[in-house]
């Protein structure tokens, strides 16, 4: 009889066999953060390209990236969920086949508007992917190599961040832009049968119900509030659709909590944020990604506005970040899994934010070098913080909980990213 994924050293029975699957789980699933991530990398690159197509600003334009991140903020925590209700194989590989049709949609697109929608389909099974990876992972890893295993993914994504403006570059020149999101079909349709094929099943929780009314608070609160951070200076942030949007999200954010408090099988279980480890990594990764995010929103045009550098150069100067992070993930993931998580968190944090912190110092005088220096300093934190907080992350929640930890995971890199644009964002449209 086969060892069932959720059993107790279930990646430890039998070495062989275990070894094995490890690896199918660890190649299926980092189909889906590698497809995403470039996928990611590669629209925004398409951004000026879409904006000339369409005959639209980039203010307009901008929502083809923001829906996305902020339909993926919105259903994360609740696929987490469903994937502890259903089983983890099924949703992952539902989200696989909705990614798929929604960058078929994509590339169809006759219009801005449409592509924006779209995005939306895809976001439903990016956040089936993003929320269930890392609890198929962590299932199958032993705990021994839980930093290794979060550290090759922290990789993967380092990769798809890399390749996807090279890669999107050289599709838009020959294919054209439709293709940037087509790429993602037989991509999608691979994993889907590998996964079929390779992945198994957890034993799920039958017997409870989904949660909708709290799914929906918040997506509403999400929605509204990542609206009103990015279009609060371009509209006033008095203004009767600011101020209106600011109103919903509080009021969803307040029913939201008031609903799962009452909820017999919540959406969110509140009682995780009693456990201190689960809270702290929580907060410390929503503030990393906020800031990260608008570092890179806002570098090129520095890069760019400031110093003159050509758009080739400028795309050398940003791959700096993803290309250190991604070599020293599997390193940091290694010291998480020999020393521990609260040391190489610590440092990392200093490092990002010394990194971070330098970029307000670069004047006109400032060579490619030394932007480069500052860029890998937060490129070299970030390496071995995203093992760290990951890895304490996911053990802070029992093994039932999984596909939960796994979406407040990359819920709150996408909410941090989504923050750290929308305010960004904000901040270089024109104004007063």
């Amino acid at each position: 009889m086969p060892v069932q994924e959720d059993q107790p050293g279930a990646a430890t029975a039998t070495r062989h066999p275990g070894d094995r699957y490890k690896w199918s789980v660890m190649v299926v699933v980092g189909s889906g953060v590698f497809m995403a991530t470039l996928d990611g990398s590669i629209v925004n690159v398409s951004l000026p390209t879409l904006a000339r197509e369409f005959g639209e600003d980039i203010t307009v334009v901008q929502w083809v990236v923001l829906a996305y991140l902020v339909g993926l903020a919105g259903l994360m925590l609740s696929m987490g969920r469903l994937a502890d209700i259903v089983g983890r194989k099924r949703t992952f590989l539902t989200g696989f086949i909705i990614f798929g049709v929604g960058s078929a949609l994509c590339g169809l697109s006759p219009g801005v508007w449409w592509l924006v929608g779209a995005r939306v389909v895809q976001a439903v099974g990016g956040a089936m992917l993003g929320a269930n990876g890392a609890a198929l992972v962590v299932a199958a890893f032993p705990a021994r190599e839980r930093g290794k295993a979060m550290g090759i993914i922290g990789t993967v994504v380092s990769i798809g961040l890399l390749t996807g403006p090279v890669v999107g570059g050289a599709i838009i020149a020959t294919l054209g832009w439709p293709f940037i999101f087509l790429i993602n079909v037989p991509i999608a349709l691979a994993a889907t049968i590998g996964g079929m094929r390779l992945l198994r099943e957890s034993r799920g929780s039958p017997g409870e119900k989904f949660d909708f009314v709290g799914a929906t608070l918040l997506a509403i609160w999400i929605i509204a509030l990542i609206f009103a951070l990015n279009q609060g200076r371009e509209r006033g942030w008095l203004s009767p659709v600011i101020s209106t949007a600011w109103v919903v999200a509080i009021a969803a954010f307040a029913a939201f909590i008031v609903a799962e408090i009452k909820a017999r099988f919540p959406a969110v279980q509140m009682a995780v944020f009693q456990i201190k480890m689960f809270r702290s990594s929580l907060g410390i990764a929503l503030l990393t990604f906020a800031s990260l995010a608008s570092v890179i929103l806002l570098t090129p045009f520095l890069l760019q506005d400031l110093l003159g550098f050509p758009v080739a150069k400028v795309g050398l100067v940003m791959a700096t970040i993803p290309a250190i992070s991604g070599v020293l993930a599997l390193i940091g993931g290694t010291i998480v899994d020999r020393f521990g998580a609260r040391v190489p968190a610590s440092l990392s944090l200093i490092l990002v934010t010394g990194g971070m912190a330098s970029m307000a110092f670069v004047d006109e005088n400032t060579s490619a070098l030394q932007v480069v220096l500052r860029l890998a300093v937060v490129g070299v934190g970030l390496g071995f913080f995203m093992p760290a907080n990951s890895s304490t992350l996911m053990s802070s929640l029992p093994r039932a909980q999984l596909g939960l930890a796994g979406g407040f995971l990359a819920w709150s890199r996408t909410l941090g990213f989504a923050t750290g644009q929308a305010i960004g964002g904000g901040r270089s449209s024109p104004g007063p």
